[in-house]
């Protein structure tokens, strides 16, 4: 029972993380988003609490595409990511890799992999099919 309220709570904060915000341009800015100081968005965040750290990064990947990606770690040394791709919020967990971080999706019929090294990520979309390839859905990503 505690497992499912676990990812019930994760499921609540990284989709709460994840989501775009549109803004319409002459709309005033809410006071409590964080800018800096020339008035641009800030396009990563950080929010911490006991045990646990959120930090938000956002991505322009080819072919022009943003990609918002939010990351929770636990003090258990758990890493959860949560992306939001052409209509889908895919859910993952850190995985073993050779170099750089491996996040696969938790649902495995909608399997995303996003494989990030320093400010740089590519998603790729495995099949749930013992014969698939990995396919690449964006490349050259760079947090902005």
């Amino acid at each position: 029972m505690s497992r499912i309220l676990f990812v019930i709570s994760l499921t609540a904060l990284l989709t709460a993380c994840a989501q775009q915000i549109k803004r319409d341009p002459l709309d005033p800015l809410d006071p409590l988003d964080p800018l800096h100081f020339d008035g641009t968005p800030v396009t990563t965040s950080i929010i911490e609490g006991s045990g646990w750290r959120s930090k938000i990064v956002v991505y322009h990947c080819h072919p022009d595409t943003e990609l918002q990606v939010a990351y929770l770690n636990l003090q258990s040394g758990e890493s959860f990511a949560a992306l939001y791709y052409q209509g889908l919020l895919s859910l993952m967990q850190i995985r073993k890799a050779a170099s750089g971080a491996l996040y696969i999706a938790l649902d495995e019929q909608k399997s995303l992999r996003w494989h990030t090294k320093g400010d740089s990520g590519i998603l790729k979309f495995l099949a749930a099919d013992h014969t698939a390839t990995e396919q690449i859905l964006l490349s050259d990503c760079k947090a902005v």
